[in-house]
């Protein structure tokens, strides 16, 4: 039961029949605890929502300026962080459940609710948008603690290879930016910067001196370091990252005609994050000082995979990171870590 000595609930009521409003009013006063504002169409309760605060919405689906579902992503472009309910005179669940899937806390049926029931609706839609809140604020903590973590593991490995030292944070510069020019969601490219700052972990398994040695390895000795890959991948496999991590990691040197390892995987077989993270490692090496040879530069880096486009690696993802690179150059790496993607 809500406490009588509570602030009243502040209700947005957006309705165009006065009738229906009126009703509403009048089972609220009833029910008790509510302050009311009402508003008769879309445009004037989005200009009313944007000087008031307000605790809840109570939606009509059909205004003279907005009906539907259209009307339901207009009020929640508007107040995105309100708890939103729809009062549709349509006693059709399908109607409902499309309301709760675009982000309503849930929906009444005009004519069929008393006072009682329309409280407790609105008192536990607010509930629900608090517990939405808090769980959404728990996941960002979650995820900068994890990044937080993922940057220490990476630190560790540069610190054991000096000579590949900020390789694994260039790498995930670029493949941020290219994620970007793709296009591709804001999850996804979180993800794809949090691969990318391990892909090289499995390293960690290879002895320094392959790692650092100036001449050319053997044969076995370079089937070690290729090993790197699957160790890398099988270390965080148990980890419940909300991305493919493993995956990325184990299929960065992939290649999209099946010449890459540890698999031999070809074209979609490769998830698009390891695709993009097969390029920007290309690139970055290329263009980077090595123990066993200088820098070739950027120039040289953009040749190989201008060269191998369609073949070794996705045309795509070419395309874009050679846009990447003729827009900033050489900034597109820089020893800073890259910029957290939004969210984290």
């Amino acid at each position: 039961m809500r406490d009588p000595h509570a602030p009243p609930i502040r209700l947005l009521l957006v309705e165009d029949n006065p009738g229906d409003a009126r009703l509403i009013e009048t089972l609220l006063a009833e029910y008790g605890g509510f302050e009311i504002t009402w508003r008769n169409s879309l445009a004037s309760a989005k200009a009313w929502l944007a000087e008031n605060g307000v605790d809840v919405v109570l939606l009509d689906l059909s205004l003279p300026d907005g009906t539907g579902m259209a009307t339901v992503d207009a009020m929640r472009a508007a107040a995105p962080d309100v708890p939103l309910i729809v009062n549709t005179g349509l006693n059709d669940e399908e109607v409902g459940m499309k309301a709760v899937k675009h982000g309503c806390q849930d929906y009444l049926i005009k004519g069929s609710c008393d006072a009682q029931l329309i409280g407790r609706t609105i008192l536990y839609a607010i509930e629900r948008k608090a517990i939405e809140r808090e769980r959404l604020q728990a996941t960002a903590q979650m995820k900068k603690v994890l990044l937080q973590t993922v940057r220490a593991v990476s630190l560790t490995l540069e610190i054991r290879d000096p000579y590949t030292a900020g390789h694994q944070r260039r790498v995930a510069q670029l493949a941020v930016a290219i994620g970007q020019k793709l296009g591709l969601a804001e999850h996804v490219i979180e993800g794809l910067h949090t691969g990318a700052l391990i892909h090289d972990l499995g390293k960690i398994n290879v002895p320094s001196d392959f790692l650092t040695r100036p001449g050319a390895l053997s044969a076995a000795a370079f089937d070690v370091v290729r090993s790197h890959a699957e160790v890398g991948a099988e270390i965080v496999d148990g980890i419940d990252f909300p991305w493919p991590v493993a995956q990325m990691i184990r299929q960065h040197h992939e290649r999209i005609d099946g010449t890459g390892y540890p698999a031999g995987l070809k074209g979609d077989a490769i998830i698009p994050e390891a695709r993009i993270l097969a390029v920007a490692d290309v690139v970055e090496a290329i263009s980077s000082h090595r123990p066993y040879r200088p820098s070739l530069g950027i120039d040289a880096a953009l040749a190989e995979i201008t060269r191998f486009a369609g073949s070794k690696y996705d045309p795509e993802v070419v395309a874009a990171c050679v846009a990447v690179i003729a827009a900033n150059g050489n900034q597109v790496f820089c020893d800073d870590d890259p910029p957290m993607p939004p969210g984290l």
